[in-house]
């Protein structure tokens, strides 16, 4: 999990340093070639993704059981949010270029995974984009937020790339 921030000045990244057990969070200024950690707690924190104004990092982890979305502020202050919380276990896939949707793949009780969306406005209630019998995931969304691209195995391998467009003005 390896992300660009929208300034192209920094990489967030999920590894696991040599004396942790699981992976952290990590920020690597391009410019200076230093590396500062994000998060460092014993658990999983994996899929970091840039806010578009790059203020944020939203991520998976497993800190409160399996994996759930929370947000940080890029800058390291302050303490995580958590986004979401279930049993399923979520996983990080993209921010919309307009900030207002996450897009995160969760594993259904009778789908496989599927593509999920939180609007971070309002009641901030999940919904989902994708909800079939195939797998779906890797998605993001395209630079207008008109569209989402993802991986699909409905053709029978995961190897397919699918695109959906995406009414943005839900």
């Amino acid at each position: 999990a390896l992300r660009l921030s929208p300034d192209e000045k920094r990489v967030v990244v999920a590894r696991t340093d040599p004396v942790a057990v699981a992976p952290d969070i990590s920020l690597i200024d391009l410019a200076r070639g230093v590396t500062s950690k994000l998060t460092s707690e014993p658990s999983i924190d994996d899929f970091p993704v840039w806010s578009p104004d790059g203020s944020q990092i939203a991520f998976s982890s497993n800190r409160a059981g399996p994996m759930n979305l929370y947000r940080k502020l890029s800058s390291g202050a302050g303490k995580e949010e958590g986004l979401i919380k279930s049993n399923q276990g979520e996983h990080m896939q993209d921010w919309s270029p307009d900030g207002r949707f996450l897009l995160y793949r969760t594993f259904g009780v009778k789908t496989k995974s599927d593509i999920w969306v939180l609007p971070m406005f309002g009641e901030r209630k999940p919904y989902p984009f994708l909800e079939t019998d195939f797998d779906e995931s890797f998605a993001i969304f395209s630079p207008d937020g008109r569209w989402v691209a993802y991986v699909s195995d409905e053709a029978g391998t995961s190897e397919e790339l699918e695109a959906s467009y995406y009414p943005h003005d839900v």
